[in-house]
């Protein structure tokens, strides 16, 4: 690109060397209140701006349209889409239900919505559903790149940060499984967030439209998944580097909370219509608040790790075993403490890139931090988080590339490092991209990583469609060595198709046990009295056989199966003499 791509954005002019020698300079944390901090690098020509985000563009494509021709997975896709009866037409009653009703333990109406689309469009086909995750990445690669450019004012760290988040192989999760697309639509949203929120910090008084504009792309986003709902920190964050008084001084603290305050109601409101619905963890580490701890903050190091491109990728990751000794206690608390220490730091040596990266990191972390959720860990947590890392990536190649002399030698500098990181990035996602293809695949692959009993289980799935009864049947006794109401249905479901049919009816007596024990499911409850029904069909007791199925209708009005199985079993009822 045309220009000087010398890198001044990773740190800010110190106080006394901005012009005329008032304050710190334009780029600096005190400079004036404007969205973009101005930079000593020449603007880029806007043919070459367009240039750079074709490139981010076409990465984006490049990295996700293999996996158009991915399957559904056995993994909550057939509950979102499959076997969802709300997502099927645009009626009153389904319409009604997305945005009134919890679903499958999460109050995300936007995110069942997008699925309406795509079932309008392309009814059962997987194609029509990756075409959409597909779409929606490489969107959010061009809104990465908008947002940096607003955000540091430099288009040479813009297009690298598009680049790299375009190729990062901790979106494959996000991007290749259907069910994750909650991560991608409420990232768009969220950026669309950010954007507007820097275009209406121009003056010294926040815009009303663009303002309006952010916190209802924040209240989507929030409709799409809560994680978003920490974002209000960075825009504190932001406030505090462009302060023209003081940060600590308390008239700079009540303008910049005041303006939170309608992110904040519109987050509580969403929290509370969430909280009521999502489930949290059952491991022990849960009930412990020092094991709580450290489990995180291992968490955070591996999370860093991935980002940086040093970890091999994963589906499922085991809640680590930690002792609680000196060593590892303070190892694992400092992983919580590492984004603000950096943070800190940054603010103080006035590297502005890096302090905003550190806290977009930490902020768009924290809900994953704070609540006890199911999934220790996972890689699409990291979907939103890795920008932050992008464009610190970026604004340090563009610093170390500076060094060199300018012109086409400074250009080539910074090609030539950033071809490292985005080479390593490509390969991984290459290579990692196909295990995501087929739910044979998926967990295959996942066996020999984790110990999770999930992985045993749907992998146990896999083979009784394949009618590979005896290894399904070993995989599912593995699985219940943590007890759960998913692999007792699964060996229901083996047992009945090996007509063993006492041991299913005891295997779905178990599940109700357990499921009775863990809170009421509807759903789950539905399946199970639709396959007892179907048991005691086989065994020649229709009575017993309606009244399951009725029942599972009761908790399930929409279970088609059941109705189905309902009116043969009305049928044959009503012709006995």
């Amino acid at each position: 690109m045309r220009g000087d791509p010398k890198g001044s954005v990773s740190r800010a002019p110190r106080k006394g060397r901005g012009p005329k020698g008032k304050g710190r300079g334009a780029g600096g944390p005190a400079a004036t209140p404007t969205a973009r901090p101005a930079s000593t690098e020449p603007d880029a020509a806007l043919p070459l701006r367009l240039l750079g985000l074709a490139a981010i563009l076409a990465a984006a494509l490049v990295a996700t349209l293999p996996t158009l021709r991915y399957q559904f997975l056995n993994w909550d896709d057939s509950v979102y889409v499959l076997d969802n009866p709300w997502i099927r037409s645009w009626s009153w009653e389904n319409l009604s239900h997305i945005f009134t009703k919890p679903y499958f333990s999460n109050f995300l109406p936007l995110h069942l919505l997008s699925y309406s689309v795509d079932y309008s469009l392309w009814g059962l086909k997987p194609f029509g559903y990756h075409l959409q995750q597909v779409v929606l990445n490489a969107l959010n690669a061009l809104l990465c790149f908008a947002v940096v450019r607003r955000l540091l004012g430099s288009a040479w760290v813009a297009v690298l940060a598009g680049l790299f988040f375009a190729l990062h192989p901790s979106h494959v999760e996000a991007v290749a499984w259907i069910s994750s697309r909650k991560e991608i639509l409420s990232t768009t949203f969220l950026l669309l967030s950010v954007i507007f929120y820097l275009q209406a910090r121009t003056g010294r008084t926040l815009r009303l439209v663009p303002y309006a504009a952010s916190i209802v792309a924040f209240a989507l986003g929030l409709l799409s998944k809560l994680s978003v709902i920490t974002v209000p920190l960075f825009f504190l964050l932001v406030d505090a580097l462009a302060a023209k008084q003081p940060r600590w001084d308390g008239k700079f603290w009540r303008e910049a909370l005041v303006n939170k305050i309608p992110y904040a109601a519109t987050g509580l409101v969403a929290l509370r219509l969430n909280m009521g619905a999502q489930v949290t963890a059952q491991a022990a580490y849960a009930h412990d608040p020092l094991q709580y701890l450290m489990v995180k903050g291992h968490a955070v190091w591996k999370y860093l790790a991935l980002l940086a491109g040093l970890r091999a990728n994963s589906p499922d990751y085991d809640t680590p075993a930690l002792a609680a000794s000196f060593l590892p206690i303070v190892l694992n608390l400092a992983g919580l403490l590492i984004l603000p220490a950096i943070v800190w730091i940054a603010v103080r040596r006035a590297y502005r890139s890096l302090a905003l990266g550190a806290g977009w990191i930490f902020a768009m972390l924290l809900p994953v931090l704070v609540f006890p959720l199911v999934t220790y860990m996972a890689e699409r947590y990291l979907y939103a988080p890795s920008l932050g890392f992008c464009w610190v990536l970026g604004a340090g190649i563009v610093a170390l590339g500076g060094r060199a002399p300018a012109g086409g030698t400074r250009v080539a500098a910074i090609a030539g490092i950033a071809l490292i990181p985005l080479t390593l990035f490509a390969y991984r996602t290459t290579v990692y991209n196909p295990v995501w293809a087929e739910s044979e695949t998926l967990w295959t692959y996942a066996m020999g990583r984790s110990k999770d009993y999930r992985v045993y289980a749907n992998l146990a799935q896999v083979r009784i469609t394949q009618k590979r009864y005896e290894e399904a049947e070993r995989l599912l006794k593995l699985s219940v060595k943590v007890e759960n109401v998913t692999s007792y249905r699964s060996l229901a479901a083996l047992y009945y198709d090996t007509q063993r049919y006492p041991e299913a009816m005891t295997a779905i007596e178990k599940a109700s046990e357990i499921l009775a024990r863990k809170g009421n499911d509807p759903m789950e409850q539905a399946e199970l009295y639709y396959t007892r029904g179907a048991i005691y069909w086989v065994v020649s007791q229709p009575e017993k056989a309606l009244e399951a199925w009725e029942t599972a209708l009761q908790y399930n009005p929409r279970h088609g199966q059941a109705r189905e199985w309902v009116e043969v079993a009305r049928a044959k009822a009503s012709k006995k003499p």
